[in-house]
């Protein structure tokens, strides 16, 4: 159909840059379209977002800087390169720069925000994959996730290894935190000096430990994901207390079952 509503739709993916279509409205904007980018950069499948409240899903953070830009858009009708920090899935914040137009889109007002990174937030990408495959991962998806995976479209399921993969690996380094023994707290401190390249530096993060791995693809993410779980599949084999074991199986039992069937449903 040709109406203003699909040729803006058609914008928003047709964008070099992170783009989003919403309704207008200080409190309840919610998505009509956001493109590949935009979904890489806040960790999101479209499936999550699609007619969806911009804050609610904490993309969009209400605070009194996005109050000024709403203003902006409501008596000027436009913004340039507004700083912003937006919330991505795994709950870490991404400083953008914003540029955004008031449009009535098939007699809506609408905005149509387009976001990059400020150049002074350019991060230094992580470690790259080396050129060869390497061993097989230690741990493997449980085969009904493997088919749901087959079924995601590429770009969703590397949005998927990388919040999996994040997930794991925020939780083998709070380990180190909650967990006396001393064989936990070395792998919790050795894993986190692994994972350098991907902490955020955000000062808003000061409890936990926040990984980005954007710099990732996702075949990279998920082997990094695989080895990760084979790693911890190995500390719960040798757990010598059954609360130890447990807290390591709640990171990838889910999801994953060892490569090795030394490793028992039991730790044993």
């Amino acid at each position: 159909m040709f109406d203003t509503k699909s040729l803006c739709v058609d914008m928003v993916a047709r964008s070099p840059v992170a783009a989003v279509l919403s309704t207008g409205g200080l409190a309840d904007s919610r998505y009509l379209a956001a493109n590949d980018a935009y979904l890489t950069m806040v960790e999101r499948v479209w499936a999550e977002l699609d007619g969806e409240s911009l804050i609610r899903k904490g993309s969009a953070i209400s605070n009194a800087d996005r109050d000024r830009r709403l203003w902006m858009l409501d008596n000027r009708g436009f913004y340039d390169c507004e700083p912003a920090v937006v919330g991505a899935s795994s709950g870490r914040r991404v400083t953008v720069e914003i540029s955004a137009q008031r449009i009535w889109c098939s007699g809506s007002a609408c905005n149509l925000e387009f976001f990059r990174a400020p150049p002074e937030a350019a991060r230094t990408p992580g470690p790259e994959p080396t050129g060869g495959v390497g061993p097989a991962p230690r741990a493997s998806f449980l085969p009904e996730l493997e088919g749901n995976l087959a079924r995601l479209s590429p770009l969703n399921r590397t949005i998927l290894m990388r919040r999996m993969l994040a997930i794991v690996a925020e939780g083998g380094i709070l380990l180190g935190r909650v967990n006396a023994n001393p064989s936990i707290a070395r792998y919790a401190a050795a894993l986190r000096d692994r994972m350098e390249a991907y902490i955020c530096d955000d000062p808003a993060q000061t409890a936990f430990t926040k990984l980005d791995f954007t710099t990732l693809d996702g075949a990279a993410a998920e082997r990094q994901l695989l080895e990760l779980a084979g790693e911890i599949w190995g500390l719960v084999h040798f757990a010598k207390d059954a609360d130890t074991a447990d807290l390591l199986k709640r990171l990838v039992v889910p999801y994953t079952r060892p490569g090795s069937r030394i490793v028992t449903d039991g730790g044993n």
